[in-house]
Parts: C-alpha cells; structure tokens; sequence
C-alpha cells in the first residue's frame, strides 16, 4: 500500500513539546495529559442522569433477595464489564449480609445474535428474573425491553454503542450517548459505564456504613484498561486516566484467571501496557466468543482457584491458536474475492463456510491490506450476519443508513459495525448500493492514504533519554497514536526473519543511537535490500530486550527504497 508521509509542521527542538503540540494539547491541558489523577482527572459516576436510580434498583434487588441476571455481550468489553460487575455485586450482597441469586448471561454469537434476544428474556421470565442489567448491549432492543417491562421486570441497561431510532422506554438507561445526558465523557467503553455503576454501588455502600475502602474501586480498572483498548476507545480525558491506573492494576493483578492467561500470552506482570493488552490479552478473551462460548472467558476472569484459573485459561488459549489458524485460512479466501473486484470503494465478501465469530477480523484485515472499507459475511441457519470496518473518514452506520431496507439487524460504530441479510441477493444490492454511497461520499471528501510523522529524528541523535521522554506519553491507542517518526539510513544487512520470512530485520551503517530496524510484515522485501542501499523509514521507537541487554530499535511503520 501506497502512504503519503505528512510531517507535522515543527514548533520546537524538544520531543514532548512537539509531540504535545501535535496532539492539540495545550498548557492548560498538560499536566493532566502527562501526568492524570485520580480525584482530577475522573468524573463522579453519579454524574450520569439516571445513577441514582440504577444505584437503588440494585440495593431493593439485594434486600429483597430478588433475582438478578447481568446480560453482557460476547466480546471482550462485554465479558470484561459483567465480570466487573458480577465480582462488585457479589461484594456488596457479602457485606450487606444478604445471601445473593445472582448469574450472568453470555450470548452465542450464532444462536442469540448480537444484543438482547426476545427468546432469552422471555426465557429470564419464565425463570422467574427480576432484575436484568445489561452490558455493552441492550440500547437497540426497545421491543424485547417492552416484553420485559409487561412482565414487571426491572432493567437496567449499561451501553455505549450508536443510539438506535427508538429506545427502551421503561428501562433505566445509563448511556454517555442518550439524549440531554449530561456525563462529560462521550467515549466510554461498555467496560467502562458497567465500571461506573459499579464505583457509584460502592459510593453508596459507604454512605450505608459499608466496609469499602477508599480507592476500592481503582482494583476494578484493570478489567476497565482491557476492554477500552480491545474496544478501540480513545485514550483522552477521562479514559486515560482510566487506562493509566487500570494497567497499574493489571501489572499487579490477583485475579488468579488473568494471572494465568498473561502467563499463557508470554508477558511478564509488569510490562503490560495497551500493545500487551491488543496483541496478546485482548485476542485470548475474545477467541471464546469469536469461536467458542463467551462463557470460558467469563470464567477465567472470575476463577476463584488455581485449578479453575488453568483449566479456563487453557481453554482460551487452545481456542486463540484455532482462531488464528481458521482467520488465516478463511482471509485467504476473501483476499482472492477482493482482488477480482479490486477496484470496489466497498469491499463485501461473502463465504457460507467461514465462522461468525471472524468475519470481523477478516474485514479488518481487508481494510488494513487494501485502504477501503470492507464487509465480510458468513450464512448462519438461512440468514447471512457480517460484521463491517472503515476506513478514511466513511461513518459505517451513517452509510448502511442509505441500505436500511435491506437489512433485517444492523448498527454499530462509526468505524465497526454489524449486519445481518436473508440473503445473497440481498447482499449483492447492498454491496451495490453501499459502494455508490461510497463513490459520492469519497468524491466529495478529500481522503488518502497518510501516515501522520511527529517529527524528523534522525537514527544517529536517539537517546535513552529520548526515550522514555517519549514513553511519557503512554497509554497509547485511538486519540493518542504512539508517536512516529521519520529518518533516513544506508543498509548494512536486512534478513526475512521468523518462522516463515514474513518479517524484515535491518543493520544500519550508523554506529550511534539507533542501527537496527524490525519490520512486521516487511519479510518480502529483505531481497531488495542490499549493502549500501539508502531508505527512509517511518518507525516507532521501541526496545529490544535479548540475553539480558536492552537496545533500542526501530519499529518500521513505512519503509521507501531510494536506490537499489
């Protein structure tokens, strides 16, 4: 793929007053960006319209022994949130002193579908449920919250997701995006408001005379940190003063589960930051939901004994390995359906054999290969569900708008979204329409295919010292990229490395600050590049640790060959 490189305009010789003027954050705005606090930097959960109410439908539950379901979704922030929430209601039900009848419900992506299913509430109220709380889901379910609501069950319902054309009218509704909602932070994740719930619960235990410690609810962050950065929320504000605390709980985490799948993901408790938690925690949480039961996730995260926490987090991580082993398989496929139509502004593809709970990550790896949005769909019963990804500013529910009549479910985000279609037919007049959508909206928005350069800083001039200035910064994620910058460097030597060449390692000539390069992905082009060959690299800085010694390295993001 093709980038144009953009380097930001230079304001200054120093790297965190350049990269702060980068990210539009000013004087005012600094030390909180630096250095977030806790009391500053975090907003009062009963800030949300609808808190109180939600706080003292869970304390009549408790007293009056009524039975409560959490309902999350299948996806790491729906698993993460209603374990958070399970762990904090079961808390309170102990020091209140009141024995608690208390599940979870976990969907099947195949059979319940995404959200909340009519035939699993009507099956809470033949069980005779009082309370559901839902999280990461339940804002687009206003009909089966109708059912609900006749059958004089309670709900509340703990979403971020795009608000549908009609609400539920009788549920308690903690939502940042609803309507006259006054909470400041819009991008909370599902993770994130179930969290809020649970820290305006443990408020109010305090003014009931029980025994929660201030700063109890910190502890509860670390499943906050995992389901922001696998959700792709940005890491400003509010969250990232979430996001900070909550990897100082993971890196101390006790939760005998987590303990276990950071073992099981090669990562040593005390080096997990955002990258950790996207590339190795997040894709063993998810794998359960994506080809096997959300339920083992939910269980590892809950384990209570070593024994439950092995067998869980072996059960994730045999189900990670086959993920990646049918994701691998199936992107093969859709990649020859994209390059015999490889001049569409919308990728949708379609294969009866691949599994649910990957189209997502096969539409993601469409934008990623190509620079367009893409669609990917598989046939479950006699229906096809897909899930879409985007790219270049195009808004995915805005546009499945204009296809609305098509769809019997779709919604989402602005950058990832879900869809289900009766038929192929149908999928071919929504790739018709969606792609002339897509015509209009790209001819009339100036879009390419950019990197985003910080700062020029030549290979020769990196320091440690530059380093961990540029390490303040973290977390990284959406709304605070982890910095790139941008030099130019003669070839040494450049190897395709790991098990199947597919990743690039280059020596420069240099032999101060930075001479050597790592390229994930890079591994074809290790021919072309031979002694003496001159390249401009676009990277990130990162270390290398190996038999002890530490080093820094260049991470490439985009790699030019000026002379061969």
């Amino acid at each position: 793929m093709n980038y144009k490189w953009k380097l930001k305009e230079r304001v200054s010789g120093d790297i965190i007053t350049q990269l702060l003027a980068n990210r539009g954050i000013g004087e005012r705005e600094k030390q909180a960006f630096l250095n977030p606090d806790w009391d500053r930097d975090t907003n009062d959960p009963f800030l949300f319209t609808n808190m109180q109410s939600a706080v003292d439908k869970v304390f009549i539950a408790l007293e009056n022994k009524q039975k409560i379901v959490i309902h999350g979704d299948y996806d790491a922030d729906g698993v993460s949130g209603s374990s958070l929430l399970y762990i904090t209601i079961l808390e309170l039900a102990d020091k209140i002193g009141t024995p608690v009848n208390l599940d979870v419900y976990l969907p099947d992506r195949e059979k319940d579908g995404y959200g909340v299913a009519l035939h699993t509430v009507g099956r809470m109220i033949k069980e005779g449920v009082n309370l559901i709380i839902t999280v990461d889901c339940g804002i687009a379910n206003a009909d089966v919250f109708e059912v609900a609501q006749q059958a004089g069950v309670d709900v509340i319902i703990c979403d971020h997701h795009q608000m549908a054309p009609e609400i539920p009218k009788h549920a308690i509704i903690i939502h940042p995006l609803v309507a006259g909602e006054v909470y400041p932070n819009k991008n909370l994740c599902g993770t994130g408001v179930a969290f809020k719930l649970a820290s305006a619960l443990i408020i109010e235990a305090r003014k009931r005379n029980l025994d929660f410690p201030i700063g109890h609810e910190k502890w509860l962050t670390d499943f906050v940190a995992i389901a922001t950065v696998t959700d792709v929320m940005p890491l400003l504000g509010e969250n990232r003063a979430l996001e900070k605390f909550g990897l100082q709980a993971l890196n101390k985490t006790r939760r005998l589960g987590l303990q276990k799948i950071i073992e099981m993901s090669g990562t040593e408790l005390g080096s997990i930051d955002t990258q950790t938690i996207g590339y190795r925690i997040g894709p063993r949480i998810n794998a359960a939901g994506r080809i096997g039961s959300a339920r083992s996730a939910f269980n590892a995260l809950v384990a209570k004994t070593e024994q439950e926490a092995e067998e869980h987090a072996n059960t994730l991580e045999m189900l990670n390995r086959k993920r990646q082993e049918i994701t691998e398989l199936s992107y093969n496929e859709a990649k020859r359906l994209v390059t015999a139509r490889k001049d569409a502004h919308v990728h949708v593809v379609w294969n009866e054999t691949w599994a649910p709970g990957i189209v997502g990550l096969i539409a993601g790896k469409i934008v990623t290969e190509f620079g367009v949005p893409a669609f990917a769909l598989t046939r479950v019963d006699d229906k096809y569900v897909g899930s879409g990804r985007s790219i270049n500013g195009l808004h995915l529910v805005e546009a499945m708008r204009s296809c609305g009549d098509i769809f019997i479910k779709a919604g989402g985000h602005p950058e990832a979204c879900g869809l289900t279609i009766s038929g192929e037919d149908n999928i071919r007049l929504f790739r018709e329409r969606i792609n002339i959508y897509a015509k209009d909206f790209f001819a009339d928005t100036n879009v390419d295919l950019s990197i985003d350069i910080d700062a020029e800083l030549p290979f020769e001039e990196i320091t440690f010292d530059a380093y961990y200035q540029i390490r303040q910064f973290e977390p990284f994620g959406k709304g605070n990229p982890e910095p790139v910058f941008s030099a130019s460097g003669t070839i040494l030597k450049a190897d395709a490395v790991g098990k199947t060449g597919t990743h690039l390692k280059i020596t420069l000539m240099n032999h101060n600050g930075v001479n050597q390069l790592i390229g994930f992905g890079f591994g074809e082009l290790a021919g072309q590049l031979t002694v003496g060959t001159k390249i401009d690299v676009a990277y990130e800085l990162s270390v290398n640790e190996w038999n002890g010694n530490i080093s820094l390295q260049g991470r490439i993001i985009d790699i030019i060959i000026k002379n061969s």
